[in-house]
């Protein structure tokens, strides 16, 4: 009997060794794609990076100081605001940039895997393979660093509230603390994970019968204790004192209706939102993603609707009210945009938590493997089209180097430049111009959305180019560039078709080119 045991101990240890090599495994495969290359191709991110580096800064460069003014507030939105600045305070810009993008890539993938944990007790094969699928996704494409921080943080929330259920005051005492952190670092994700909280103890309580109302308003009372330091740090921000109404969406409704074009913008909107979901996990090649994600898709709804995977009690109503999100969300809330293409992730996120195999199932397995196949795919994809990228971003690095640093630096588009999957590759380069080369250039500085303010020589010339854009609208190529450079920009980098020519542009000469791009620089007297 003792060799048994000990045999059942050596077995269970090097079982327990085996998950945690696959779990490191796939978090390293995960974040090699990002080490190909210096710049990656995300479209927003690049530009809250160029913010971190001017708030490390604080004024001690001339050129920033001249054209921004920090102003730290209380914000929901502060997550990498924070982080982000004391990284580029010791770092060079590039190197703190590119840790931060490891980090964004991480943090969902860390707190789908905590959630895991608590819901499943273990790590299994299938929730590693799904939250490597979902670490390179549509919302890591557009850079929206903190909503991926905050995203990865109430993952993790949720699976601490969830282990810590035996312990009620460690867990309100903890579910306080991350509720604070979670909308310090996004205000969305955290009523989202409200929801989620709540769905989660109405889950709970389902089985108690006619019992089961007074114990869901008494955990629904708890909550309420997690949610009041977040609302009352909401009330007393800018984005509430700021907000004159919630969304938009109204309105617009009424503006279609006027001009008879509802119809057509449901359709699009509808499609966008399909578009979203079908490419949650994203790569270079926009319809290869589609394909991806309807395969994707297929199976988790397939193996749930059959029986052949399993979804963990305590998830069946947050999954159905984030499909219900998924379709009535407003694109815009409080200023924040977007928000209709960042609910797919997070549905895919809880999924990839709380999904396995159904127990003693051949079948079950069989599917599980069939999902787990998707992940070596999907990485493969994401490195080749970074990879691809590569000699371009080096390129451009090169000759922005031989720019004199300050100034004003703009990006301008081409008119067939001008969505995002066309912008994707090229739109960083513009905010290169900030990290690399000290210009100061446009960038996020909304003041009930990021602690800066743009203002001096670079306000100016926003200002002079939106009046020469409201004179000529549809500014593109190079008449967007000669209307940049009239506008007081010193340095203009164009986005275009990689097989496009592009000639010289009156009052500039050109400083270098490479595939999708041209730098100008002004010709001044």
């Amino acid at each position: 009997m003792a060799g048994v045991r000990s045999n059942a101990s050596a077995v269970k240890t090097v079982g327990i060794s085996r998950d945690g090599l696959r779990l490191w495994l796939v978090i390293a495969l995960c974040l090699l794609p990002a080490l190909t290359t210096p710049v990656l191709p995300l479209v927003d991110f690049y530009a809250h990076a160029v913010r971190y580096d001017i708030l490390a800064d604080a004024g001690r460069d001339a050129v920033m100081s001249e054209n921004y003014r920090v102003a730290w507030k209380l914000l929901p939105n502060l997550g990498l605001d924070l982080v982000g600045t004391a990284l580029f305070s010791v770092l060079p810009g590039l190197v703190a940039a590119q840790i931060l993008t490891l980090v964004i890539i991480a943090a969902p993938l860390a707190g789908t895997l905590v959630l895991a944990q608590s819901l499943q007790g273990r790590i299994s094969v299938l929730p590693v393979a799904l939250a490597g699928i979902l670490a390179h996704n549509f919302i890591l494409g557009w850079g929206f660093a903190n909503f991926l921080l905050g995203l990865g943080l109430a993952l993790a929330g949720l699976g601490l509230w969830v282990s810590t259920r035996s312990t009620p005051r460690r867990q309100l005492i903890i579910g306080v603390a991350m509720g604070s952190v979670i909308f310090l670092t996004h205000g969305f994700v955290f009523a989202l994970w409200g929801l989620l909280l709540f769905s989660i103890e109405a889950a709970e309580s389902a089985p108690h019968g006619r019992t089961g109302w007074a114990l869901l308003a008494r955990r629904a009372a708890r909550l309420l204790v997690v949610a009041m330091m977040p609302v009352g740090l909401f009330i007393l921000s800018d984005v509430a004192q700021g907000t004159g109404r919630v969304t938009d969406a109204f309105a617009n409704i009424a503006v279609h209706l006027r001009e008879g074009s509802l119809g057509s913008r449901l359709l699009s909107e509808a499609w966008s939102r399909a578009d979203a979901a079908l490419r949650v996990a994203e790569t270079s090649w926009p319809v290869a993603d589609r394909l991806f994600g309807a395969v994707l898709w297929g199976l988790l709804a397939l193996g749930l609707a059959t029986g052949r995977l399993a979804l963990d009690r305590r998830l069946r109503f947050a999954v159905p009210l984030l499909v219900l999100l998924v379709l009535i969300t407003p694109p815009n809330l409080f200023g924040v945009g977007h928000l209709s293409e960042r609910l797919p992730l997070y549905l895919l996120a809880v999924l990839a938590a709380g999904v396995s195999p159904r127990q003693r199932d051949p079948r079950g397995r069989r599917w599980a493997q069939a999902l787990i196949v998707l992940l070596p795919l999907h990485l493969l994809m994401v490195t080749l089209g970074w990879a691809r990228d590569r000699d371009s971003y080096v390129h451009f690095l090169d000759v922005a180097e031989t720019l004199p640093p300050g100034g004003l630096g703009a990006a301008a588009f081409s008119a067939d430049v001008q969505d995002r999957d066309a912008q994707r590759a090229c739109k960083p380069l513009g905010f290169l111009l900030g990290l690399g080369r000290g210009m100061a250039v446009p960038t996020f500085a909304n003041p009930t959305q990021q602690p800066l303010e743009i203002i001096g020589p670079l306000a100016a010339a926003n200002a002079a180019y939106d009046a020469r854009a409201k004179i000529a609208p549809g500014l593109a190529g190079p008449a967007e560039v000669e209307a940049l450079i009239g506008a007081g920009f010193d340095t203009v980098v164009l986005c275009h078709r990689a097989e496009e020519a592009v000639g010289p542009v009156p009052g500039t000469f050109i400083v270098g080119s490479g595939p999708g791009w041209t730098l100008f620089r002004a010709r001044r007297r």
